[in-house]
C-alpha cells in the first residue's frame, strides 16, 4: 500500500493556519469534556497543531490544521508485549476482523476494495499499534474513521477467540487423511 505522503508545503504564505474557526474548535473540545494542553505553528509544513488531553480519562487527542486537501486520522494504543509471541501483532490484525457496527469478517479488505482512501492501514510498533486512515474525500473519510474506532472500541475478536487464534500461526487437521498444516498470518 505504500507509505503516507507527508504534508504538502503550500507555497510561503504565513506559517500558522489556524483559521477563524479555531475558537469554534476549542469551544467543542471544551464541551467533550478536554483542556487544551498547547498549541503551536509548525512552520516547516505550514500547519497548526493543538494538544488537548480528555479531563476524565486522560486521553490526548492532537489536531493538526493546514491546507492539505488529505484528510487524516489516526488512533495509537499503547501495546507492550509480555513476552515474544507477537501478541500485539495478532491482535492488530484480529481487531480489523469485524466490529459490532461492521460485523463482516474482513472490513479492512472491503474498504480496500471500495473506498477513496488515500492511506489505510494498521502498524505495530515494540510498545504501541497504530491505526491511521486518510481520504481527500470527506464523507469517505469520515466513513473511514467510524470504521476504524468501531474496530478499535467494538472489535469481534472480544467475543469470537477463533479470530484471535486464526490470525496467529496454528496447527489445522481438517481431514485425517491429510497431513496436519500451519495456518495463520503471523
Amino acid at each position: 500500500m505504500g507509505g503516507m505522503r507527508g504534508p504538502s508545503k503550500m507555497g510561503s504564505g504565513s506559517s500558522s493556519c489556524e483559521s477563524s474557526g479555531a475558537n469554534d474548535t476549542h469551544d467543542v473540545a471544551e464541551k467533550l469534556g478536554f483542556e487544551k494542553l498547547s498549541e503551536k505553528a509548525i512552520k516547516e509544513y505550514y500547519s497548526h497543531a493543538v494538544l488537548y488531553r480528555h479531563k476524565k480519562t486522560g486521553a490526548e487527542i492532537m489536531s493538526l490544521s493546514n491546507s492539505d486537501e488529505n484528510k487524516a486520522f489516526g488512533i495509537v494504543f499503547s501495546t507492550p508485549p509480555r513476552d515474544s509471541t507477537g501478541e500485539p501483532h495478532i491482535l492488530e490484525h484480529s481487531v480489523l476482523c469485524g466490529s459490532r457496527k461492521y460485523p463482516v469478517k474482513e472490513p479492512f479488505v472491503e474498504l480496500l476494495k471500495g473506498s477513496f482512501y488515500t492511506f489505510l492501514n494498521a502498524f505495530t510498533y515494540p510498545d504501541r499499534t497504530y491505526y491511521p486512515v486518510a481520504s481527500t474525500n470527506v464523507k469517505d473519510f469520515y466513513n473511514l474513521v467510524d470504521v476504524y474506532l468501531d474496530a478499535v472500541f467494538f472489535p469481534k475478536c472480544v467475543e469470537d477467540i477463533q479470530i484471535f487464534q486464526q490470525e496467529g500461526w496454528h496447527y489445522e487437521l481438517n481431514d485425517l487423511a491429510e497431513d496436519i498444516s500451519i495456518k495463520g498470518f503471523i
